[in-house]
């Protein structure tokens, strides 16, 4: 996947409701917003993979590339290059799909944005996901995102450190 990061998927396709996990999972990634609509793209193609349905595709999408602009915009001062990894986990016999991204940067200060158009992206994480976290600490930031689409719907434990939304 050249300057997107290397890439690593599990085997073939798995069929919809078939039980057999599936993973795409996207190393050192450039944190650079010029390689997200890529990276878009290939989670629309896992989606359609996974059998995921058009509305659950969409809040995937919507969620995941605005944790990946967090990342490309917050982890890294300007002028420092930095990488994220993406990990999507399809887990059928469980009924989720968990996206995970990890950087490796020092996430900037949370600025009061209430006057601004901007500062709504945790917030926008958690209305389209059925479980949203962001744990931060000094070796980097790791975004948690799960939907459920069984009839078991679990959640992601709950963080000792959590960005509010």
């Amino acid at each position: 996947m050249n300057e997107q990061g290397r890439q690593t998927a599990s085997p073939p396709p798995a069929q919809p409701g078939g039980g057999s996990d599936r993973r795409l999972c996207l190393d050192e990634v450039r944190a650079d917003l010029t390689v997200l609509a890529p990276i878009r793209r290939r989670l629309a193609e896992f989606a359609r993979e996974i059998g995921l349905s058009a509305d659950m595709t969409g809040d995937m999408l919507l969620a995941t590339y605005e944790a990946l602009a967090n990342v490309a915009e917050h982890a890294y001062p300007p002028g420092v290059e930095g990488t994220f990894d993406l990990c999507a986990d399809d887990r059928p016999d469980e009924g989720v799909l968990i996206v995970t991204i990890v950087d490796r940067g020092r996430w900037k200060p949370e600025v009061d944005n209430s006057r601004a158009r901007r500062g709504r992206g945790v917030r926008l994480m958690h209305a389209c996901t059925d479980s949203a976290r962001v744990d931060t600490g000094s070796g980097g930031t790791r975004i948690h995102l799960q939907w459920n689409y069984g009839t078991d719907r679990t959640s992601l434990p709950e963080p000792e450190q959590q960005v509010k939304p």
